[in-house]
């Protein structure tokens, strides 16, 4: 195990000190996607995913997903050949709270044989050979994991420990965002609201302001608001996190 030592009540790994300044600096959910790009690097992967894990009654990933970097296309093309109803990963995640480690050589364990050679390719075409999941609690007691992919060789159990280490405390930082953008949408007004909800529906500011009733300029500053309210940056994705926040549907 890579040595730790206590900076100002924060543990830190020698080796990696600037991982943990970079952590203890995060203030917004984009700077925390940053940090876990970077250490999804670090560690030799290429992509990391913040998860609330999935019912045995969910059958598509994408709704659970908080954060994520994930392959160009890979979140689609799992959803749409089905493969999270019978994944043995989340049917893991859901009965236990060890850390699994997945490579490719697994992929017809526990799947039924017909879903094999199309999840096979899937993972192939995407460069993803193997994967790293922790089960994490948030300070509101629900359960989530923290998932990491790449195409590169198997994990020790020290570096499962040393990247146990860093998910835990960037799950801790996640944890609080949460509870702050909870605390800001509520500051949402109504007609920001309104404004969302027919963003949402796949208006545009002009069109949205001739359905209640305002200027275009005055679209366009509910939407900035709600963007610096809620940390986002843009529309695409201001969208996205309030229906998260189940602020819009």
């Amino acid at each position: 195990m890579i040595g730790l030592w206590l900076n100002d009540g924060l543990i830190v790994m020698k080796g990696r000190p600037n991982l943990f300044t970079s952590l203890n600096a995060i203030r917004t959910e984009t700077e925390l996607s940053g940090f876990l790009r970077e250490l999804a690097a670090d560690f030799g992967l290429t992509g990391f995913m913040v998860i609330d894990i999935p019912t045995i009654a969910d059958d598509k990933l994408a709704p659970r997903i908080a954060l994520s970097d994930l392959p160009p296309g890979f979140l689609k093309d799992y959803d749409s050949l089905g493969l999270l109803k019978n994944s043995p990963i989340f049917a893991g995640l859901r009965r236990s709270t060890a850390p699994i480690l997945w490579n490719i050589d697994m992929i017809d364990l526990d799947r039924p044989s017909e879903e094999v050679d199309a999840a096979r390719q899937l993972f192939t075409r995407h460069r993803i050979s193997i994967s790293v999941y922790f089960p994490v609690h948030g300070a509101n007691g629900r359960r989530a994991v923290v998932g990491f992919v790449g195409n590169r060789a198997g994990f020790g159990h020290t570096e499962m420990g040393d990247l146990g280490i860093f998910v835990m405390h960037a799950y801790d930082v996640y944890s609080k965002l949460k509870a702050e953008n909870g605390t800001a949408a509520t500051a949402l007004t109504a007609r920001e609201l309104e404004v969302l909800h027919w963003a949402a529906c796949g208006k545009t500011s002009g069109e949205i302001a001739d359905i209640v009733s305002l200027s275009d300029h005055t679209v366009n500053s509910y939407m900035n608001n709600a963007m610096r309210k809620l940390d986002c940056v843009n529309r695409t994705h201001l969208v996205a996190k309030a229906m998260r926040l189940h602020l819009i549907s």
